[in-house]
């Protein structure tokens, strides 16, 4: 494959060509919350771990909308195909952490609540992104579509951890909806990340850059480091071998490998 500069809006919309934006938007998964078989956890709970990892998640997934502001004030916001999975991404993810925040409540007394508060981005930093980012230009599709990727072959794999430690019937249930979902996403993802980063000498250096400074999972940042740890030594600590296969496939992106993005993230 030829390899360009910096490709035109036009040539970047051949990725995914199978991909039907219209209707991953129109048959975009909502709420949860009447399929989560929420009454099974009162008399079958989760352990104290497995309600940490939840609330973490919980925390991650909600943590998208302020990680999609910052995508969307780039030259990646200029694909309307981009703009239009983004925002049914985002949509998802926001049902997906309301069914964790569900499952928490319904181990605690009846009438509780859970902090709601939001995870601020200093308004400053998005101005700054908006600048720089829109000065790299199309380059930026490659790093916020390889972001995508690996942020969903990592969520992939804590789900499948989490459902095998928790061996709880309902929540491997609603644990491998979630997973169907994710693997749609990541179809899209995955297919713009390889193009691009194949495309664009400047998308692959830009794009390994950017990753390697980026706190992994996605939304870390909404979190104290402390649950971050906890996150990987849980999920991670007794399976160091699939950190090794994340990076693995890491690896295989263009331009990307050696990175030991997950073991670094990890600290195992």
């Amino acid at each position: 494959m030829p390899e360009h500069k910096e490709a035109s809006v036009d040539i970047m919309r051949f990725p995914a060509p199978d991909f039907d934006v219209r209707e991953y938007a129109r048959e975009a998964a909502g709420s949860h919350r009447d399929e989560l078989g929420l009454e099974v956890y009162r008399t079958q709970p989760l352990s104290a771990d497995g309600l940490r990892i939840i609330r973490y998640l919980q925390i991650i997934e909600r943590a998208t909308m302020t990680h999609l502001r910052s995508v969307l004030v780039t030259a990646t916001h200029k694909d309307a195909r981009i703009t239009a999975f983004l925002t049914t991404w985002a949509f998802e993810k926001y049902w997906i952490a309301d069914a964790f925040e569900q499952i928490g409540l319904a181990h605690q007394p009846e009438g509780t609540d859970v902090d709601r508060a939001p995870f601020i981005t200093p308004s400053e930093r998005t101005i700054r992104e908006s600048i720089v980012a829109n000065i790299i230009g199309l380059p930026m599709i490659a790093v916020h579509m390889t972001l995508g990727t690996i942020d969903t072959w990592l969520s992939q794999a804590a789900y499948a951890r989490l459902a095998a430690l928790e061996n709880h019937p309902q929540l491997s249930r609603t644990i491998e909806k979630f997973t169907e979902l994710k693997a749609r996403q990541l179809h899209f993802f995955e297919a713009q990340s390889r193009y691009r980063l194949t495309e664009s000498a400047q998308s692959r250096k830009l794009t390994r850059k950017r990753i390697a400074k980026t706190p992994w999972p996605i939304g870390a940042k909404a979190e104290p480091r402390e649950e971050t740890e906890f996150f990987f030594d849980r999920l991670f600590g007794s399976a160091r071998e699939l950190v090794a296969e994340l990076d693995a496939r890491i690896d295989t992106l263009p331009g990307q490998s050696g990175l030991s993005l997950i073991r670094k993230a990890a600290q195992l």
